[in-house]
């Protein structure tokens, strides 16, 4: 099986990958990927980027060694009414937005 998508990636702005955008974006090429996403998680997972982060976007090209690359989040929901660690000011300026929940960022019961 040969992957053509990948959108949930991780750089070490996220705090726990170990490659830059330009490295996963060189790799995934290699490997024949037509698209990848940059999903890094959202400020309130522990050692992940600030609300910056994700707001400078726009200086990253969207075409990367013959690859399309969309720029995303990994946010991590933050309650049971589905509040995440972006506003909305940030979201609508992504391609696109992974929410899943994450142990530091939403406690049982909470």
């Amino acid at each position: 099986m040969n992957d053509v998508i990948d959108l949930h990636t991780h750089t070490v702005a996220c705090g726990h990958a170990y490659n830059s955008l330009y490295e996963m974006v060189r790799a995934a090429a290699d490997r024949g990927v037509a698209l990848v996403g940059s999903s890094d998680h959202g400020p309130m997972m522990p050692g992940s980027c600030h609300e910056f982060y994700f707001s400078n976007f726009r200086v990253i090209p969207r075409q990367l060694f013959g690859i399309r690359l969309l720029m995303g989040c990994e946010l991590n929901i933050l309650d049971f009414e589905g509040r995440v660690d972006l506003p909305e000011k940030v979201l609508s300026r992504l391609d696109y937005a992974i929410a899943s929940l994450h142990p530091p960022c939403c406690h049982p019961g909470s």
